[in-house]
């Protein structure tokens, strides 16, 4: 889906979005059940989140919050092991993340995002008005327990 706007080698140095601080661990995506049923196969640990969907299992050696688990699809060389088309939607589209501003709907950009270059972020944003909005929408519609509380980190670029 940004595959235009972000290098495969830009993503794979980074791998931000695919790991999670012990206090940022509820941001792991919400899985579907064909995903679910891939990464049974595949043997990737998941659990139960508390809003009732599934995501993954991070594995956390400590209490500390500042604490870093990678997500369990993560190859540290290679990136995601999932297909492109096979990952979890909110992957898909990170950066960019539907969100909900008290009732409002709203979709954010994390501008910190290492990826994004000079020009980035405008690409993305203008990528996500013109070409992702609808089915950013369609997917809140269809799974509501994926659209996350307000973050302040995220720069709106829509507001419903």
């Amino acid at each position: 889906m940004l595959t235009g706007i972000f290098t495969p080698t830009a993503c794979a140095e980074c791998k931000l979005c695919c790991n999670f601080h012990r206090s940022s661990a509820w941001e792991t995506p919400a899985l579907q059940n064909e995903q679910i049923f891939l990464l049974q196969e595949m043997c990737v640990p998941l659990e139960k989140r508390l809003d009732g969907t599934t995501s993954f299992y991070l594995h956390f050696t400590s209490n500390d919050e500042n604490e870093v688990a990678n997500c369990p699809v993560l190859n540290p060389c290679n990136g995601c092991m999932l297909p492109r088309e096979q990952r979890p939607f909110e992957c898909r589209i990170w950066p960019v993340r539907i969100m909900r501003d008290k009732s409002t709907l709203v979709v954010g950009i994390y501008e910190q995002c290492p990826a994004l270059a000079s020009d980035g972020f405008e690409k993305l944003k203008k990528h996500t008005l013109e070409n992702l909005l609808p089915q950013i929408l369609d997917y809140a519609r269809r799974e509501p327990n994926a659209v996350r509380e307000f973050n302040s980190a995220y720069k709106i670029i829509w507001r419903a």
